[in-house]
């Protein structure tokens, strides 16, 4: 995950070293306070505890989802971050919660497609590069949708299928 991306790479690096911690026995602790210790660093850094598919309700509890499709993506992140402070300071109200009962749906190209980022017009108004990327990645072949990442720095697209793409700049 690259880092500055808005995808939770420092939740996903706790995780990595408690779960070091915990593999080489420098630390021998609990199922429950595992839990514990990842909720005082992040709300996010327990779905990098476990290697399966979980979604992160919004009671903080936890869903796992069995025999879930293969999706390809893509992330590009350019070369500059976005400041979570500005596009954040820009935010007047949010949509409705629509994790609240998570399900299989969630996870299909016609139900996320539907989904929307609140973020992206105050992000792409701040940093105008970011909507061109994500305008360009749409137009790719086989590409279903495209949509940036947390409070952004980075846009990931979806593939309608796993034939290789490859871009190459000039």
């Amino acid at each position: 995950i690259p880092s500055g991306a808005g995808l939770g790479g420092g939740s996903m690096n706790a995780a990595i070293i408690l779960k070091f911690l915990i593999k080489k026995k420098i630390i021998k602790i609990s199922k429950k306070k595992i839990i514990e210790i990842a909720n005082l660093v992040g709300s996010d850094v327990i779905l990098g505890m476990f290697s399966k598919n979980l979604v992160l309700k919004s009671s903080n509890k936890i869903k796992e989802f069995l025999r879930l499709k293969c999706v390809h993506i893509l992330i590009v992140k350019p070369n500059f971050e976005c400041s979570t402070k500005k596009i954040y300071s820009g935010v007047k109200n949010f949509s409705k919660v629509k994790f609240n009962r998570p399900n299989k749906d969630m996870f299909n190209f016609k139900f996320l497609r539907r989904m929307n980022n609140d973020l992206e017009i105050i992000a792409f108004k701040k940093y105008p590069k970011l909507n061109t990327l994500k305008v360009f990645l749409e137009k790719l072949s086989n590409v279903k949708f495209a949509r940036m990442t947390g409070s952004g720095s980075a846009v990931i697209a979806y593939f309608s299928s796993s034939k290789l793409l490859f871009l190459s700049t000039p």
